[in-house]
């Protein structure tokens, strides 16, 4: 065998192997495959500067990498140096002339190299397989790029159907779904880093006072432009942490985060109503839109729940119906 292949003609020995090369023990490089040259370009002149080692523990020097890999019969790794982490693996034999020959591949390398030397499926023997790997390599990647395009365009979907959920699409302001969520985290969620503890609040229960003279006079378009510009006066009012929601018809609630001053909270309630008093249609000009608002103060030492503690504002706010409404109530 190893004479039939010293007698090939290079012709048919680069037709097939055309990643294969003949050397003596001096590393004299008697002949190269074509698609190793074309990788390659300064092979025909040695093997310095050109291949090293792939091998941890064997020295830099790839005609030694190469002779003990072929006297040995053990796997060869070669390392392209002009083409970074590409690592060149193959297997080599003595032939009767004392010359080696050995025969190299890419490995998981493969399409690196390709990139790098624009190989096509010419470079390589009928019988390789590494044309029809790298298609199905770049098939699969194609497959995982549309699985994970689909999965990022059904979170997006999932997100905004989410915030849809939660969303009054009147107002922009949450909705009641909204609210529950963020008041039942408001009270169990630790965020004073200190103490461990929720941060207290207030629990804002506001109602428009007349809303229905404006519907049942100027017509529904004009009752939900004055909730449209009663949730612009919320978002203006709220800050980052804090939570505004329209809970139905002309009902809103504020989670107002670490609010615990009723001084404090009575000048937000006097800014608020004047806000929305300024909001009053002047065609109603016998009456005034104002805001009755109910308060309840909670702090982590309060065992209400969350539907407990709406119960609560919402008397509250019930109080400053029975007070004359325009005022704020805190419970």
């Amino acid at each position: 065998m190893k004479n039939a292949i010293a007698n090939l003609p290079v012709e048919a020995l680069c037709q097939l192997m055309p990643m294969h090369l003949v050397l003596n023990d001096r590393g004299t490089v008697l002949s190269i495959g074509p698609t190793l040259l074309k990788l390659v370009p300064g092979l025909r002149s040695g093997l310095h500067g050109c291949l090293i080692s792939g091998r941890a523990g064997q020295g830099a020097e790839a005609i030694d990498a190469i002779r003990n890999a072929v006297d040995r019969g053990i796997r060869l790794f070669l390392r392209v140096q002009h083409i970074s982490d590409l690592v060149l693996r193959g297997h080599g034999v003595r032939l009767s002339d004392g010359n080696m020959l050995v025969n190299l591949g890419f490995g998981i390398g493969l399409t690196r190299a390709i990139r790098k030397a624009q190989l096509t499926d010419a470079d390589f023997a009928p019988s390789d397989l590494a044309m029809e790997l790298l298609f199905l390599q770049e098939a699969n990647r194609g497959v995982l790029t549309e699985l994970s395009r689909f999965n990022q365009q059904l979170a997006a979907a999932r997100e905004v159907a989410l915030l849809q959920a939660q969303t009054d699409p009147l107002t922009g302001l949450g909705n009641r779904r909204a609210l529950e969520g963020a008041l039942s985290i408001a009270m169990r969620q630790p965020t004073d880093e200190r103490t461990e503890r929720p941060t207290p609040f207030a629990l804002v229960h506001m109602d428009l006072d007349h809303f229905k003279q404006v519907n049942d006079r100027l017509g529904h378009k004009a009752g939900d432009d004055l909730l449209r510009d009663v949730g612009s006066v919320l978002q203006g009012l709220v800050r980052k942490d804090d939570t505004a929601a329209r809970i139905g018809g002309d009902e809103f609630v504020l989670i107002l985060r670490g609010m615990t001053c009723p001084v404090a909270i009575g000048h937000v309630a006097e800014r608020l109503i004047a806000n929305i008093q300024e909001l009053s249609p002047p065609e109603l000009s016998d009456l005034r839109v104002s805001a009755s608002i109910g308060v309840i103060i909670w702090g982590h030492d309060r065992l209400e729940t969350p539907e407990r503690l709406l119960e609560m504002a919402d008397a509250a706010l019930y109080d400053s119906k029975r007070k004359g409404r325009g005022c704020a109530t805190i419970g």
